[in-house]
């Protein structure tokens, strides 16, 4: 992304007029600060405060509509404004937030989830590894992960209307940064069979299992790390079947990765898509009642891993819908608790949530 900065930045303004951070297009109801199809930026001036979601990429997220379809039926002056912007310019965009007084809080998306936490003033709990909402308080940036949590209650769901239960059940882990290590951590603490974590960068899967079995593995330890040349073996298994399979890789996501799926590596298009309609194939027919999880959101509704899933007779499926909202609801009351004054209507958990699911379509 161009930087156009001539001098220090001190508020959302600036970063957008220097080019630090550019709006985002493609989320629904991102659209505050555009006038027929043009950015306006004095449209900043009337407003009382604003969260602001960052992403590496432009891509349809949700959290636009959600939160700003809130914040009209409450009647606040609040919106959400997603930008894109560089990781590398994180210090600077975290210190222009810590200084703008209209700075309420916002996300860390694609890019910024793991490496963000060094420039915070602190994470709850102390030992979080990736964050995906941060508030200010008090003048300083704080960040929690609802991610976790979101996609848990998501995969409980499943595991419920399929009649299984979470407890000693197998896991196949795709991809090993960001969200992962939060999500890996919970699986961990709900007394799992195995869970096997994959990714392009082995030494951080290996690090990951390594935690993971210090803190939660007893003796025997339960996370195995491996390579993406293993994938098959690992979803293939039929001593260890995996109960379910859950790629928190970029693959699937707009851009450069829209038509890989998490099956295979993605190294060749034609060869990700034969090995990964094989792979699905086989576990239509060896392990049926396995639920194929993907945590990215795609502008066609379904990633590459889901629609090769579905199209194979893989029925437990689950997108990054669920996980999306699940997470915003904790989230917005992190931001609503910190700032009470200016939500002049105070509402609870479980009425963003409703609101959420609403607005989205989740049923």
């Amino acid at each position: 992304m161009k930087n156009k900065m001539t001098e220090q930045p001190k508020t959302l303004r600036d970063l957008l007029e220097q080019e630090v951070i550019k709006l985002a297009r493609l989320p629904q109801k991102n659209d505050f600060l555009l006038v027929d199809d043009r950015i306006d930026l004095s449209r900043l001036d009337s407003l009382e405060g604003y969260t602001i979601p960052l992403t590496d990429h432009d891509y349809g997220a949700k959290t636009p509509l959600m939160w700003n379809s809130l914040y009209e039926r409450l009647g606040l002056n609040i919106r959400n404004i997603m930008v894109v912007a560089n990781p590398k310019d994180l210090e600077l965009i975290v210190d222009v937030f810590r200084q703008d007084p209209k700075y309420l809080g916002g996300g860390f998306g694609s890019g910024f989830k793991d490496v963000g936490i060094k420039y915070l003033d602190k994470v709850s709990p102390e030992d979080l590894e990736a964050v995906n909402i941060v508030v200010k308080k008090e003048g300083k940036i704080v960040g929690y992960n609802t991610d976790a949590q979101g996609f848990l209650r998501s995969l409980e769901d499943k595991f419920k209307e399929i009649g299984k239960d979470t407890k000693g059940a197998n896991y196949v882990i795709l991809g090993a940064g960001g969200v992962a290590k939060e999500i890996v951590r919970l699986i961990a603490q709900k007394n799992p069979g195995r869970i096997a974590i994959l990714n392009r960068t082995i030494s951080k899967a290996v690090d990951l299992a390594a935690k993971i079995n210090a803190q939660y593995g007893g003796k025997s330890g339960i996370a195995v790390a491996g390579g993406e040349d293993i994938i098959r073996g690992y979803l293939l298994n039929s001593f260890i079947r995996p109960d379910a399979i859950i790629n928190l890789t970029n693959k699937g996501s707009d851009g450069t990765f829209e038509d890989f799926a998490a099956f295979a590596t993605a190294d060749d298009k034609g060869y990700n898509e034969n090995i990964s309609r094989t792979i699905a194939r086989e576990l239509s027919r060896l392990n049926p009642e396995v639920i194929v999880a993907d945590i990215t959101l795609h502008k066609s509704g379904k990633t590459k891993t889901l629609r090769i899933a579905e199209n194979e007779g893989l029925k437990n499926i689950i997108d990054g819908i669920p996980m999306v909202v699940n997470q915003a609801a904790p989230a917005y009351i992190y931001v609503q608790e910190a700032h009470p004054k200016i939500h002049k209507k105070i509402i609870s958990e479980e009425e963003a949530l409703s609101v959420f699911r609403e607005v989205t379509k989740l049923e």
